[in-house]
């Protein structure tokens, strides 16, 4: 990272992803990669415009992605994962609005952060621990595969 910037609330600065265009405002790391470093996605405005604004590179094994803005809407960091997601041979879980999903000790838990019940597609021939598959608001559901 080379530096950060924070935008006034009334004020929207741009990155651009192949043909996808994307609008920030709260925070950017602005990045400057290392030689071997893919640059995903640059900076379109302002004063860092032509900056890397999302970056990846191959490590060992593996893959470390880098995303420097954060969206209001999250299309831009869901987007990326998209393409690491893709690259790595995984498909990725698409989940509702406000639920989060992890796996912890061998076990699955989904919690619902909505207002609103929301329902979780569990992998095929997930037992069920504790809850239900359609979760209530701030509700939980552990599951063992």
């Amino acid at each position: 990272m080379v530096f950060y910037d924070l935008l006034p609330a009334n004020k929207w600065a741009s990155v651009s992803a192949g043909s996808s265009k994307y609008l920030w405002n709260d925070w950017a790391d602005v990045l400057e990669p290392d030689p071997g470093t893919e640059v995903l996605a640059t900076y379109t405005d302002q004063y860092y415009a032509g900056k890397a604004a999302v970056i990846t590179r191959k490590l060992g094994k593996g893959m470390v992605t880098f995303i420097g803005p954060d969206t209001d809407d999250g299309k831009l960091e869901r987007d990326m994962m998209k393409i690491v997601y893709e690259r790595a041979g995984l498909k990725p879980v698409v989940l509702p609005e406000g639920v989060i999903r992890e796996y912890r000790d061998g076990f699955g838990v989904a919690i619902n952060y909505n207002s609103v019940p929301q329902t979780v597609k569990l992998p095929e021939g997930a037992k069920i621990i504790f809850g239900n598959a359609t979760l209530k608001p701030a509700e939980v559901v552990v599951w063992k595969e």
